[in-house]
């Protein structure tokens, strides 16, 4: 127990108060604490939601009002004022005061970016097709894809399914086989590692201490496992299922909540209401007010609805491959504008920009309104277009799999369009070729096409996303300062990041190199080299690692 001496005595804490403090905080008689959540359960921000109207501080308050004379807590008493702050004085920082671990399992690849999307609140960690092999099936033999009834249910029921086992079919057998050719491109016997920290790069052959030889083989196990996943994954469907955990305040798990309870696909609304369940039964007072919201459904039908009727000009032939655009300064207006229709449409910024510039002042006045809705509260806030105007923005044209990555970044401002397969396919990795399969793999393209068109002739837009391979092209811009331009950029240029957005990184440096020179040359941890083996350098740093820990 600490003998820091309080700075400010208003009563001394009792024998007995100590005593059952000690079970709740690690300094009872200290200003400076940590709070035992554990026994203390959804108690912990009701206590803190009266600092602001309590003169003691979180020890006194906890006493007087939390426990009762046994010195076990009184969670009715959070109940009824975590109620009262929450709902009665509608104040919601209360929220972000009480937290929970949630895991959400088996949901597509398209339902994480959803989740994800929350931006405050909410930290997730989701599992990566860059070490897993979607190669499962489950006990009744089918693959780890999402069957949700209305698809299968639909006229377009038995093509999806049909589809979607043989895409996984073929990645599977795709993914065995890479595995093999990198084994034999990379023999364990010509490969080095840094094992252990301190020494060079060694061979297997060089090594005598049986941890290091294990090590050895684990982390090479590792490298060509990964490698072959790295490739294979631009076969996987947004259908994919996959693993997300979150760790989260009230307020975002709320705002979760009601986002994915507006939406239109059912997926999101069964998580939702699954989500919800689960949350009752530990943070149930921060998340009693989740709910869909009419505003945001409406808003999002009228501004569909709008963007069709506006954006019938013609779209610019598609440009293959990747593409990374800084756009160009234009006044607020006009770019907000552009960006209130983007995720609406297929249509490029530069086009929305034109589109926007032309519009009479009716049409103008017409997308604003829309795009604000019916608003009746100050809690229905309109969508990100309003957060335009960042001194740095990107337009990207890349693969779902390097939009998966990027997208992790939450500090700025990220629009998307839906998936579609209509922006093109990345270029055929070389290894493909390599081991005789280009056929394989444009046959699964193909089949999503088709699949795809299916879907949205048939299910509309929105189901039609689940048809979309890793490996085609989305549309997204990213709106950002000097300072996250830095992070995101020194970042995901490291060694064992993913080559391809490491290609994207790069080439975002470099533009930013021609437009802010003195700013960007200021970026000197932005990684230009190639190479050929980052995750097994990566991989024999994580035994350093281990190895120091061992001893």
């Amino acid at each position: 127990m600490s003998n820091l001496t309080r700075r400010f005595t208003e009563e001394e804490l009792t024998p007995e108060e100590l005593h059952i403090l000690s079970r709740f905080v690690s300094n009872p008689n200290g200003e400076v604490f940590v709070v035992n959540d554990r026994e203390l359960p959804g108690l912990v921000g009701a206590i803190y939601a009266r600092y602001s109207r309590a003169a003691g501080g979180f020890q006194r308050t906890l006493l007087k009002e939390f426990v009762n004379e046994n010195g076990e807590p009184k969670t009715n008493k959070a109940d009824e004022l975590i109620r009262r702050v929450l709902i009665a004085f509608g104040d919601d920082s209360v929220g972000e005061l009480e937290g929970a671990h949630l895991s959400i399992e088996n949901i597509s690849n398209l339902a994480t970016k959803e989740i994800e999307d929350r931006r405050i609140g909410l930290s997730p960690i989701e599992q990566s097709s860059r070490y897993v092999t979607y190669d499962q099936k489950d006990i009744h033999g089918r693959w780890r894809y999402l069957r949700d009834n209305a698809i299968l249910n639909s006229p377009v029921g038995g093509q999806y399914v049909a589809t979607m086992d043989e895409i996984f079919a073929t990645y599977t057998d795709l993914a065995t086989k890479l595995e093999e050719y990198f084994r034999i491109q990379h023999p364990i016997e010509e490969v080095e590692y840094q094992i252990r920290d301190g020494r060079p790069k060694q061979h297997l052959n060089e090594l005598t201490d049986e941890s290091e030889i294990k090590d050895f083989k684990r982390t090479y196990k590792t490298d060509v496992h990964t490698r072959a996943c790295d490739t294979a994954r631009i076969l996987l469907p947004a259908a994919t299922l996959t693993n997300v955990g979150l760790f989260g305040n009230g307020r975002g798990f709320h705002n979760m909540l009601n986002s994915l309870y507006s939406h239109p696909l059912p997926e999101m609304v069964r998580i939702a209401e699954e989500a919800h369940q689960e949350l009752n039964q530990s943070i149930p007072r921060y998340v009693e007010r989740a709910a869909a919201s009419a505003y945001l459904m409406d808003t999002r039908s009228r501004m569909r609805q709008l963007g069709t009727e506006l954006c019938s000009i013609e779209q610019l032939p598609i440009l293959p491959g990747h593409r990374v655009e800084l756009l160009p300064a234009t006044d607020l207006i006009t770019s907000t504008m552009a960006q209130m229709l983007f995720p609406y449409t297929e249509l490029s910024s530069a086009q929305l920009r034109e589109l926007a510039e032309g519009l009479a002042p009716e049409q103008r006045r017409q997308l604003i309104a829309t795009y604000h809705g019916q608003r009746e509260n100050r809690r229905q806030r309109p969508g990100r277009a309003l957060e335009d105007g960042y001194p740095i923005k990107f337009e990207f044209q890349a693969d779902f799999g390097i939009y998966r990555d990027l997208h992790r970044h939450r500090m700025l401002t990220q629009e998307r369009q839906l998936l579609s397969t209509r922006l093109g396919f990345v270029e055929i990795p070389q290894a493909f070729h390599d081991i005789g399969e280009t056929a394989a793999v444009e046959r699964c393209i193909q089949l999503s096409r088709d699949l795809y068109e299916a879907m949205r002739q048939a299910l509309g837009v929105d189901y039609a996303q689940y048809a979309v391979l890793f490996g085609f092209n989305l549309r997204w811009t990213m709106g950002m300062n000097i300072r996250e331009a830095m992070h995101l950029l020194e970042l995901r240029t490291i060694a064992q990041g993913h080559p391809s957005y490491r290609r994207v990184a790069q080439e975002m440096h470099r533009q930013l190199l021609t437009r802010y020179p003195e700013l960007a040359a200021e970026m000197k941890f932005v990684d230009y080299n190639d190479y050929v083996s980052a995750r097994g350098a990566s991989e024999a740093y994580q035994r350093q690692r281990e190895a120091k820990l061992s001893q």
